[in-house]
């Protein structure tokens, strides 16, 4: 079987604004790299790795987990194949003479290893059809309670009062969640598996009862020991912990001071994600007052963890992050290990959907793991979202309802004032009285009036609510030592009220106290003076009139850079000011004796904000679903999540009208619980998906000239979008119902200024049964040029299933390209445009451009590179192979562009069909080197000898050979006829380009010509 090639890459060539540049120089073929400076690179092999591999190998039987499974990698088919892939590494490095170093090796998500090598060991990779690409590893970033409340979970008939099959609480229980930050606190009670005789959750050390059970059975996962970190620090909750720091180390990177060689958090954010997703249920907020002042629980607080650290702070901050090399083995060990949900609450790329971290989140999609990742922290800027791979779930960030520090006092005669506490003891209602009227004996009024220390009277403030004025000097010691004298003397509540306009704070009391503003001093005092005066405290955070979820500012906005017709982000949750585990703060002293095992260090609490903290709540939702639904997919769990979302708002209330914020909508995990239509896809379609990208998919999940290719907006996703269409286009969609009844579903659509038909508009399904819809978009009114926002919704009448429904319509179409072959050096091609405005249309031409011919000869499975420099301001650069330029009918080469000059690093294009027709065509190219890698597949014994055509397509100061012409007015709905005519030398093949214009001179389309006058 053929192996399809693979490029991985930072970033995709993405269209440029401009097209108005000068002809590039003639491409020069690259010479051999030179040995120079060593990095790490990620090398890629040709076999697929254990998560996508469906035999065809003699002996070793299909390792890919069928639909509704997971993979096994403990099968004894798993490990031989593996052994396999170990011998076929092997036999690559061995090429380089035994002399590198390698970092990492792969083999269950993604098959390869990390080496530090240098240039001209990587291009020697690269000359071996055994791999398929050599790519510099990189450093990425990290993205950075009551939130189970808001989301409704814990409510009555919330998903947390669901059952199973088992008669289990759905929390996520045995579900695995596997986290891939920069590792836990293990002092936290979210990670401990044990129970205190108050029924709370307490740490490892600390004495309780056991209320987990053993790991589940498929578990494979290791507890990795390491500085500050033992054997007895993993549990029944915290199943496994592992740290990957090769890479890290690799780039010269020294740990920060209070770092840890090993699992153990030294930064919080891993803590924070993995107690948001996963912590358990009924943990105590201890504040730094050391009074319990809240309670909290992550999303799926039955759900197991994993703890992959692959995330490290360094002495030099430009260094802190988390390598692709150590993160690639993570990903492996994750899947292999037996993970059902991973949460990456790290940046990535923004416009590559074949770079070596989204290529492994793929095959570990085929291996049935549900993977969630951050949109990342670059917002409010458009175009910023990160994960653009549509088997990803990638998750944006919205806020919370909560008002900052809410505190209210509530007066018995119906007044009710808003302030600000940070303590959450619950309602404390009593008699009310001044501190200024209970003076102790010796004490001034005026420093009773304050609370100084031992001011007060016990007689007069015991089981009372104290009133306070706030000392003129506005400290926090000063605001705290008046409620530790209130306590002191046994009052049971403190009201703080500020003598200024400073703004009230919410401070960490011992006791239940409220701070109010000047405004409500006057009011307060007076009917406190008066006889049997009372109030009421209240101290939850969820104040009254406060309006969420809005999308965080910081949250990276859509569309993404890598097609238009696929919505990013997906799912909005909440990551704005997320209460959560985070490490403790120790000194550089506290630390060591961390390590040395002389200290056991606290748990601690803090406040995070960034889509980080949105994704974990995606995470732990897909726990709960993994539970109630454990045979679903992980497009099907993506489904549900997305189409059973609530509304995300403006700051006005508003619904907030643009999708690219936010996806479709806010997580509702009570609504994805309902069984009802899911957007399942196989992952073949993603195959389908990337070979219509002119890429190529993973091994194994076929050669694109088998799989065919879809058109990205028919790509089975529960989000519709259709970009750049001229007067209609038609999406198709197919829903399977999971519900346990036969039901009838009926559409109903809404999208301004367009007509929306739906065939069939009613759907009749049986349990299990599936049906195909088109969705037709005829524009009416909708704006040129801009992106419209609406839904299509199938409901049978109780649960309605609402996918988001957006559409750009343009103003002109015209075919990508057109061709004519004939011996000589004069002719013309009439070709047919569409437009949908009124107006004038105006053209012009560039070219045409003889090809530059490359003439070599290969023997499979020899690899060939050839090096071409492309200026700035190029219109297109086209790669191309013939088999009819290519010695013997049935050889077979395959080739891959990369933006280097030696065939390493970013891949941007990739064509590898059952021929020698191969071609690749960057668009508004980057100026830069690039080199084109020619393979061979299958040639004769003997070699084949083949051209490569080069065609660098850009304005020039020379008058162009092809001439265009056409209507100089058009109107909607309207047809152009073009005629592209030419007068040029025999003996080549030409390309050009025609560019459409409106009567504003913008450029509206254009449609590229090849002539072969050979």
């Amino acid at each position: 079987m053929k192996m399809t090639r693979i490029g991985f890459a930072v970033a995709m060539l993405a269209a440029a604004a401009s097209s108005h540049a000068q002809l590039s120089k003639a491409p020069v073929v690259a010479a051999p790299v030179a040995s120079g400076s060593s990095s790490v690179y990620i090398v890629q092999l040709a076999e697929p790795p254990l998560a996508t591999y469906t035999g065809g190998q003699r002996g070793l039987a299909a390792t890919k987990a069928v639909k509704g499974a997971r993979l096994n990698s403990q099968s004894a088919a798993a490990k031989s194949y593996v052994a396999y892939l170990d011998q076929r590494r092997a036999t690559v490095l061995g090429r380089l003479g035994g002399q590198v170093r390698t970092l990492h090796t792969y083999s269950t998500a993604f098959n390869g290893f990390a080496a530090v090598l240098t240039p001209a060991q990587a291009a020697q990779l690269m000359a071996s059809a055994d791999v398929v690409s050599v790519t510099p590893s990189e450093l990425r970033h990290l993205d950075t309670t009551r939130t189970p409340d808001m989301l409704g979970e814990s409510a009555p008939g919330g998903v947390w009062s669901m059952l199973d099959g088992m008669s289990r609480q759905i929390k996520g229980e045995n579900i695995i969640v596997a986290h891939l930050d920069t590792g836990f606190w293990p002092e936290d009670p979210n990670f401990g598996d044990k129970q205190n005789a108050a029924g709370k959750p307490v740490a490892y050390y600390a004495t309780g009862t056991d209320v987990y059970g053993p790991p589940p059975a498929k578990w494979s996962g290791i507890c990795q020991t390491g500085e500050g970190f033992t054997a007895s620090m993993c549990n029944n909750k915290v199943i496994g912990a592992r740290f990957y720091a090769a890479d890290f180390l690799a780039s010269g990177a020294v740990p920060a001071a209070l770092e840890y060689m090993s699992p153990r958090d030294g930064d919080g954010h891993g803590s924070h994600t993995a107690s948001t997703s996963s912590g358990n249920s009924n943990v105590e907020v201890v504040n730094s007052s050391g009074v319990t002042t809240a309670i909290m629980s992550g999303v799926a607080p039955r759900a197991r963890l994993a703890i992959y650290k692959v995330c490290w702070t360094a002495t030099v901050t430009t260094q802190t992050g988390c390598y692709t090399a150590d993160t690639l083995r993570a990903i492996d060990d994750a899947v292999a290990d037996g993970a059902d949900v991973i949460n990456f609450s790290v940046s990535g790329t923004q416009n590559n959907y074949v770079d070596p971290v989204e290529t492994a989140y793929l095959n570990a999609t085929a291996a049935g793991v549900f993977v969630v990742a951050a949109a990342g922290n670059d917002g409010p800027a458009a175009n910023t979202v990160a994960h653009i791979g549509p088997w990803l779930t990638t998750a944006a960030s919205g806020t919370v309802d909560r008002a900052a520090g809410g505190g209210d006092l509530t007066l018995g005669n119906g007044a009710a004032y808003s302030g600000f506490s940070g303590n959450f003891f619950g309602v404390t209602g009593g008699s009310l009285v001044l501190s200024s009227n209970i003076p102790a004996a010796g004490q001034t009024v005026a420093n009773a009036n304050t609370c100084l220390a031992n001011t007060l009277d016990p007689t007069g403030a015991a089981g009372k609510i104290v009133v306070c004025d706030r000392q003129t000097t506005n400290s926090a010691a000063n605001r705290l030592a008046a409620s530790a004298e209130v306590k002191r003397v046994g009052g049971i509540g403190m009201v703080l009220l500020n003598p200024d306009t400073a703004t009230p704070v919410a401070d960490a009391h011992t006791i239940p106290s409220v701070q109010l503003p000047s405004t409500a001093r006057s009011a307060v005092r007076d009917y406190a003076a008066t006889a049997g005066g009372t109030g009421t405290i209240g101290l939850s955070y969820n104040r009254s009139g406060v309006i969420a979820p809005v999308i965080s500012s910081f949250s990276s906005r859509g569309p993404g850079l890598g097609n238009l017709n696929v919505m990013k982000p997906d799912i909005t949750a909440p990551g704005s000011s997320i209460v959560a585990g985070v490490r403790a703060s120790l000194t550089t002293a506290q630390r060591n004796q961390v390590v040395a095992g002389t200290l056991t260090p606290p748990s601690a609490v803090g406040t995070l904000s960034g889509t980080s903290m949105a994704t974990p709540h995606i995470a732990g939702a897909a726990a709960i679903l993994r539970q109630l639904y454990p045979t679903w997919s992980p497009a099907a769990i993506k489904s549900a999540l997305m189409t059973s979302t609530t509304t995300v708002k403006l700051s006005s209330g508003a619904a907030d009208p643009v999708r690219w914020n936010y996806g479709s909508g806010h997580l509702n995990p009570n609504g994805a619980a309902i069984p009802s239509l899911v957007y399942d896809t196989d992952i073949s379609d993603y195959g389908r998906f990337i070979c219509g990208q002119n890429l190529a998919p993973p091994a194994n999940l076929g050669k694109c000239d088998v799989l065919g290719s879809i058109k990205p907006w028919n790509l089975n996703l529960p989000s519709l979008q259709a970009d750049a269409v001229v007067i209609s286009r038609t999406l198709t969609r197919k829903v399977t119902n999971t519900s346990p009844a036969t039901r009838t579903y009926v559409a109903s659509t809404s999208l301004p200024g367009w007509d929306v038909s739906v065939t069939p508009a009613s759907l009749t399904l049986a349990p299990g049964a599936s049906a195909s819809f088109d969705t037709k978009l005829t524009r009416t009114t909708a704006d040129l040029g801009a992106w419209t926002f609406g839904s299509l919704a199938w409901s049978d009448g109780v649960v309605s299933v609402t996918s988001p429904l957006s559409a750009k319509a343009v103003a002109f179409s015209a075919p990508a390209q057109v061709q004519d072959v004939r011996t000589n050096g004069r002719g013309s091609v009439v070709f047919t445009a569409q437009s949908s405005y009124t107006g004038t249309m105006s053209l012009s031409t560039i070219g045409l451009v003889p090809a530059i011919v490359t003439t070599s000869t290969i023997t499979a499975p020899a690899t060939q590179c050839f090096a071409f420099t492309v200026p700035a301001g190029m219109s297109f650069a086209r790669f191309q192979l013939f088999q009819a330029d290519t010695q013997g009918a049935t050889t077979d080469l395959d080739m891959d562009v990369f933006r280097s000059a030696n065939c390493t690093g970013t891949n941007v294009g990739t064509s590898a069909g059952g021929s020698s027709d191969e071609v690749v065509t960057l668009e508004s190219p980057t100026a830069a080197n690039y080199s084109v890698r020619v393979t061979g597949y299958a040639t004769p014994a003997t070699g084949a000898t083949y051209k490569l055509s080069t065609w660098i397509v850009g304005p020039s100061a020379d008058v162009p050979t092809l001439k265009a012409a056409g209507p100089t007015s058009v109107f909607p709905g309207g047809s152009s006829s073009i005629a592209a005519s030419w007068n040029v030398p025999t003996g080549s093949r030409y390309m050009g380009l025609v560019n459409f214009f409106d009567g504003s001179a913008a450029q509206i389309g254009s449609t590229k010509v090849l002539v072969d006058n050979r």
